[in-house]
């Protein structure tokens, strides 16, 4: 989308001109700004060069939003300012959060100085957490070769809300290696916590959380049926039935999903229904596909529902 001719050419539309640098800097920055300043000063020391060659590396903490002309340009605004951006930019909330960031590293790190641990869990999960790997195969199958024994310890992980923020040690990705660990561990205990992992703002893909409920099998499947089944319904019986698209192949779960969207009240929410229309695939070489083809028929659905289906079955 082309800038209004009254925008500079700078990023943003924003220029750094001598009046606006004696002026409010902070009318001059927007939200991602702070954002890249406060990266910077939580996972880089406050240094914009470890950070740049950091992105130019794609390192696995890289925020897509963050771009390297952008922290270029706030390098330059910084340099001709003479003063730290940070200082000048970041609100004290803002500041105390990147305190706060800083510490958790310094907490982490102080696990390794520790010689004789009477756990060997704080340090599997700090490298876990601390990993620079893209997929640290290693780190996870130190944790998995514990079992059990280590499940309440990634639990707690999963319930520690920091581990999602990508400002603080393992930039948002942590509770997807959890996840994953989890998964190949087993167990029940594990199912209501992943569930929730659905109702958090993640960084990392929330196929991770379905990887990890296909690991767990039918503890896992059996309790999103049950979500499904459970009214009245609510946002957890959405987050079910987009859980229950990673066992769309059985056809059990198809048959659930087409009995489910007979229902009037789950046909008004389209979220849902979609979901749950998705789960229905497997039925194109069963005979209830007429079921579904005949409610595409029914005057009295929703004009959007029916073409809803007429687009998903039109391969059929």
């Amino acid at each position: 989308m082309s800038q209004p001719d009254d925008f500079s050419d700078e990023p943003n539309g924003y220029s750094f001109t001598d009046d606006a640098m004696e002026g409010d800097l902070f009318s001059l920055t927007d939200e991602l700004d702070h954002q890249i300043l406060m990266h910077r000063d939580a996972h880089f020391g406050g240094d914009f060069q470890v950070m740049i060659r950091y992105y130019e590396e794609e390192g696995v903490g890289t925020q897509p939003d963050f771009e390297l002309d952008r922290i270029a340009y706030l390098v330059q605004v910084e340099q001709e300012l003479g003063q730290d951006l940070a200082a000048l930019m970041l609100t004290a909330p803002e500041a105390e959060q990147v305190a706060r960031a800083r510490s958790t590293y310094q907490q982490l790190k102080e696990i390794y100085s520790i010689e004789e641990e009477k756990s060997p869990f704080p340090r599997l999960l700090a490298d876990l957490i601390l990993t620079e790997e893209e997929e640290p195969i290693r780190e996870m199958e130190a944790v998995v070769a514990h079992g059990k024994r280590i499940v309440p310890e990634l639990l707690n992980l999963l319930k520690t809300e920091e581990v999602y923020d990508p400002l603080f040690p393992g930039y948002g990705l942590a509770p997807a290696l959890a996840a994953h660990c989890l998964g190949e561990i087993g167990g029940e205990e594990a199912v209501i916590p992943l569930f929730e992992m659905l109702g958090k703002k993640c960084v990392f893909e929330e196929e991770a959380i379905l990887s990890a409920f296909v690991s767990l099998g039918d503890t896992a499947r059996d309790f999103l049926i049950q979500q499904i089944q459970s009214r009245p319904l609510t946002q957890d019986t959405v987050h079910a039935a987009f859980a229950l698209t990673a066992f769309a192949e059985e056809l059990d779960v198809a048959r659930l999903a087409l009995k489910t969207l007979q229902d009037p009240e789950v046909q008004s929410k389209p979220v849902l229904r979609s979901y749950l229309l998705h789960s229905c695939e497997v039925l194109r070489d069963h005979p209830e596909k007429e079921v579904l083809l005949e409610l595409a028929d029914n005057p009295t659905l929703l004009s959007s529902f029916r073409e809803e289906i007429l687009s998903f079955t039109h391969h059929w």
